[in-house]
């Protein structure tokens, strides 16, 4: 995607939601010694983990802030790239976040999303608890305001906020052999479990039964797992 967009030695970028990781080592290596990037999140354990990540791989150019994605203090009208993943899927929010990263966005400069599709999510056999977790998930995300598919509209969120040149990219990885994003769907079920149990979308007990289920399925030599789409899109603030 970055190669895409033409990142280029020296320019500014912030990486909002960065989380653990975000992207902020291809920013870095992109942006190189005249460059900086930003990476922002309000989490405690995600910006200790940010720290300690940046200080082991050395990347000098780069600094964690923590701040609120959708209210920051930065600036307006200040980075060469702003750029999101996996932060409108979970909390929505939409116009207050694309909001910001435009207002961020120097004119010129480049607005970047990268948000899920769950259309290809799916394991080959299929398979009955497979799909009800699936179901669950998709659920709950809805339920706390979020969308897990908000890699379908983000092409029209950019294209509506008037950015100039949008363009859209869609990666999606084939998995075996135990590869751990395998497992995934009984990550998501984990975190979301009070959420799925008090909305009613699965008992404890089916609850428990699917992720046993889903275990054996990621164990499985004979299957394989389709990931989810990740959607990329990417446009420019048109010049004042």
């Amino acid at each position: 995607m970055l190669d895409h967009i033409g990142l280029e030695a020296g320019w500014r970028c912030l990486d909002l939601g960065c989380g653990a990781m975000g992207i902020l080592g291809p920013l870095s290596r992109r942006v190189g010694s005249t460059g900086q990037v930003i990476g922002v999140d309000l989490d405690a354990k995600q910006l200790a983990a940010a720290r300690a990540f940046i200080q082991e791989a050395g990347l000098h150019n780069v600094e964690i802030v923590e701040q609120d994605a959708y209210h920051t203090s930065f600036p307006r009208e200040s980075f060469d790239m702003v750029h999101v993943r996996f932060v409108f899927a979970p909390v929505g929010r939409d116009e207050d976040l694309l909001g910001e990263m435009v207002t961020l966005t120097k004119p010129g400069g480049i607005v970047a999303i990268q948000e899920p599709d769950a259309t290809c999510w799916n394991c080959f056999p299929q398979h009955a608890a497979w799909d009800r977790l699936k179901g669950a998930i998709l659920a709950a995300f809805k339920r706390g305001g979020g969308d897990f598919n908000a890699g379908q509209r983000t092409y029209g969120m950019l294209r509506q906020a008037g950015l100039e040149e949008v363009r859209i990219r869609a990666a999606v990885v084939a998995m075996h052999n135990g590869h751990p994003y395998m497992r995934l769907p009984i990550q998501f079920a984990t975190s979301l479990r009070q959420r799925i149990v008090d909305g009613g979308l699965l008992t404890e007990v089916e609850l428990d039964e699917a992720l046993a289920a889903c275990e054996e399925i990621a164990k499985n030599p004979d299957t394989f797992v389709m990931s989810f789409i990740v959607t990329q899109v990417w446009g420019r603030k048109p010049a004042h």
